[in-house]
């Protein structure tokens, strides 16, 4: 089975054998978050050594601040302000209590940030060193994936694939003084959740692009049963993503689409006024069909989701 198709069949198979039942649930499997009819949004996310994070270069209270945020940008896509965080961790015997009071410090780091309480969780032994983070939030009018509609544009808060290049150099050690934006932004991601705030009443549609600008937008396209062209020749190169890739003989556009991490929202409005402090670019738009297209002078074609595949064994 395809490494993409094995999620996916996993998540069809459980999508299909548990339906929502409860009136009290609004939306449950297909977006970044659940989501209660009286506003509740909840998320929860695993991370795991040599997966999802490594410790040769990553500090525990770099740790404790990258998943918090990881998490904490379901709830910005969603437009729900955090309430509370639950914090299940997965211990080996060479994590200490002092690594542990470190791990911590980065979560308080945000939690202070952000004004959400760390309400409690779980502890564990383990063969493997992991944690599984459950985000709470509140949304007066909480922002689904299936919003999107033909005739409007497709936006990304900020410049994307900058994660991918703080994760490159920091593993193959590479000179970190000529990367220190994609290394900050690989080790302490920012959840845009004052972001969110701002783009609520424009925004109809947003995921958070943690798996990479095809995956994402393909998901987009797909819960809004919608077309969505991504304009080449605006989807913006920060000067570190262009040196790398042309360092490393990778195309730009392609290296964007494939990389994740960056937690920044995709989302489509009809018009977007421009919001002071928001960096926020136009690079495509919703139009009549379905699925993910790429235009070029005009030209457009059809790609697949290029982005982070999870259960690379199955």
């Amino acid at each position: 089975m395809n490494k993409s198709k094995a999620e996916l069949a996993i998540i069809d198979f459980i999508r299909k054998r548990f339906p929502e039942k409860r009136k009290e649930i609004l939306k449950g499997i297909g977006d970044d978050a659940m989501v209660f009819r009286n506003g509740f949004v909840v998320s929860t996310d695993s991370f795991f050594e040599n997966i999802h994070f490594d410790l040769r270069y990553f500090s525990m209270y770099a740790l404790g601040w990258h998943t918090m945020a990881a998490s904490l940008s379901d709830l910005a896509a969603m437009n729900a302000e955090p309430l509370c965080a639950l914090v299940s961790l997965n211990l080996t015997k060479k994590i200490g209590l002092n690594d542990i009071k470190t791990l911590y410090q980065g979560f308080d780091k945000l939690s202070k940030k952000y004004a959400f309480d760390i309400s409690g969780g779980d502890i564990v032994e383990s063969p493997a060193f992991g944690l599984t983070i459950t985000v709470i939030g509140k949304a007066r009018k909480p922002l689904m994936r299936s919003g999107a509609q033909p005739g409007q544009a497709l936006f990304v808060t900020n410049f994307l694939g900058l994660a991918e290049v703080g994760r490159a150099v920091l593993d193959k050690d590479l000179p970190r003084k000529q990367y220190p934006v994609a290394v900050n932004k690989h080790l302490y991601p920012e959840p845009r959740i004052k972001e969110s705030g701002l783009l609520k009443k424009y925004a109809k549609a947003c995921i958070d692009i943690s798996d990479g600008l095809s995956t994402d937008a393909n998901h987009l396209a797909a819960e809004s049963k919608v077309k969505i062209v991504l304009d080449t020749e605006h989807v913006p190169i920060h000067s570190e993503v262009g040196e790398f890739c042309a360092m490393t003989g990778i195309e730009p556009l392609e290296f964007i689409l494939a990389s994740g991490e960056d937690f920044e929202l995709l989302f489509t409005a009809r018009y977007l006024p421009k919001i002071s402090g928001v960096k926020i670019f136009k690079i495509g738009k919703v139009i009549k069909g379905r699925g993910l297209f790429v235009s070029f002078r005009g030209k457009q074609r059809r790609i697949s989701p290029t982005g982070y595949e999870h259960l690379k064994g199955a």
